[in-house]
């Protein structure tokens, strides 16, 4: 993927502004245990995940506790694996797959730290969404931790990806995470143009993203039952895209797809150990484009801990003197 530098920044000023600083929260894990069941879309297996608490700065990780050794899987980009239509994490022998909306879902509660233990590699399906996950999570309760979340500003403007997809990546001046999808349809897809934006706020997750389900043209949805995948997901479950709209199901939204590309860029784009404070403006983009933004978003970055604030200060004071 290429990368394209803008010159639009954030300066020192804003940077050391109450708004910045303000940003900054404690880590948080869940509150108890909590048991989720389902079965995997691609491969149709019952799956079982027993969720976790974790101490501050685990992170999220998976641990396949059906593999000899209890393996465990961090997520974080680093371990993503490319495959089609979905989020893979690996680690030596271990995979886990179609994270992406069980990630959104902790992203969206602030749930920092957990472990995830799953006696399969692929995550349950359910309608596609990252509702059922939330409603779960939720009732397990959210426990705050004494440590500080770290963030990471967007200083600078630039572009990931080419003529055919991209993101686009801006500073935000206010302080938040921003993300904007367009769709635009490929062939065979029976729907116009979408657009969407966000910003990542729980209510907000809740209301507007939380329900978005997964997408697929009727012929996708063929040819992927002609290889022998998908056999117990039915258009009940997610929505399969005809001429006269989704088969056997209606939209939650007029523009439900551009929002659930939504779902998965706050997945992917949670394979970090810290919270961002950026605008991200995705045009056609995927699960592979929002890896590579990922990668160039930790090399182009400011890294912000809780004695960030404290050094910087203490080095202008000492210039001053």
């Amino acid at each position: 993927m290429e990368t394209f530098s803008v010159p639009l920044t954030i300066d020192a000023v804003t940077l050391f502004s109450g708004s910045f600083k303000e940003k900054f929260r404690f880590q948080n894990t869940i509150a108890q245990r909590v048991i989720i069941r389902g079965f995997g879309f691609w491969t149709g297996e019952d799956v079982c995940l027993d969720i976790r608490p974790a101490e501050p700065d685990t992170g999220i990780i998976f641990v396949r506790s059906d593999l000899m050794g209890t393996p465990s899987i961090p997520a974080l980009v680093e371990y993503r694996e490319e495959k089609p239509r979905q989020t893979s994490l690996v680690n030596g022998n271990a995979r886990v797959d179609m994270v992406e909306h069980l990630l959104a879902a902790l992203k969206a509660l602030q749930i920092d730290n957990c472990e995830i233990w799953t006696d399969r590699p692929e995550m349950p399906g359910f309608d596609g969404s990252s509702q059922p996950f939330i409603l779960v999570l939720k009732q397990a309760g959210i426990q705050t931790q004494s440590t500080i979340r770290k963030i990471r500003i967007v200083t600078r403007s630039f572009r990931v990806g080419n003529e055919s997809q991209q993101i686009n990546v801006m500073p935000n001046r206010y302080g938040s995470n921003s993300y904007q999808y367009t769709l635009v349809p490929c062939e065979g897809y029976a729907i116009e143009q979408q657009d969407y934006q966000f910003d990542l706020a729980f209510q907000a997750f809740y209301d507007e993203i939380m329900p978005c389900r997964t997408f697929l043209s009727k012929r996708e949805a063929d040819y992927l039952l002609e290889q022998g995948l998908c056999r117990r997901v039915t258009p009940k479950d997610v929505l399969v895209l005809a001429e006269g709209g989704p088969l056997d199901n209606t939209f939650r939204f007029p523009n439900e797809c551009a929002r659930h590309k939504i779902l998965d860029m706050v997945g992917d784009f949670s394979l970090v150990d810290c919270d961002w404070v950026g605008t991200f403006e995705s045009w056609r983009g995927g699960h592979s484009l929002n890896a590579e933004c990922v990668k160039q978003l930790l090399e182009n970055t400011i890294l912000l801990d809780e004695s960030f604030f404290s050094k910087r200060m203490e080095l202008v004071l000492d210039r001053a003197a």
